[in-house]
């Protein structure tokens, strides 16, 4: 698969990393380009998520979370990933990631999924969703809009 020489260090790289750039290397070779891309969005955020844990220890918004809890957290949002995919992200079992998210519920207080995602942006731990602009300009402030 990956060559390990290229790799840094096991101490560096944790194994869930080498396990996520081993299913980038397989969807390259199955020519799946979007997989490859969506695993690698991923492991960008694991490595975000990994130098966070170490640099503020384990409290993130006033409430101790592992780096596992935060990483799993940071995935929640993206409604096209199921536990199933997630768990492959992090380089763990479904049940493995049943447990974090069961720890993660219970410190944030909540029972589901979009319950977690609510609560951890209210405590800023999560960015806010964009919002979209409906209404339409009118004729006469498009102008002023685009001048």
């Amino acid at each position: 698969m990956l060559d390990q020489q290229a790799l840094p260090a096991p101490s560096i790289v944790s194994d869930s990393l080498v396990r996520q750039l081993d299913v980038i290397e397989m969807a390259l070779a199955a020519g799946d380009v979007a997989a490859a891309r969506r695993h690698l969005h991923l492991v960008r955020r694991s490595l975000h998520d990994e130098t966070v844990a170490s640099e503020a220890g384990t409290i993130v918004g006033g409430i101790g979370l592992t780096g596992q809890e935060i990483a799993s957290l940071r995935l929640l949002p993206d409604g096209s990933l199921s536990q199933k995919d997630i768990a492959r992200a992090m380089g763990v079992t479904r049940n493995t990631l049943k447990t974090h998210l069961k720890s993660l519920y219970l410190k944030l207080g909540v029972h589901c999924r979009s319950e977690a995602i609510n609560r951890a942006r209210e405590l800023g731990l999560l960015p806010r969703p964009l919002t979209l602009v409906t209404s339409v300009p009118r004729s006469d402030e498009r102008s002023e809009v685009c001048a």
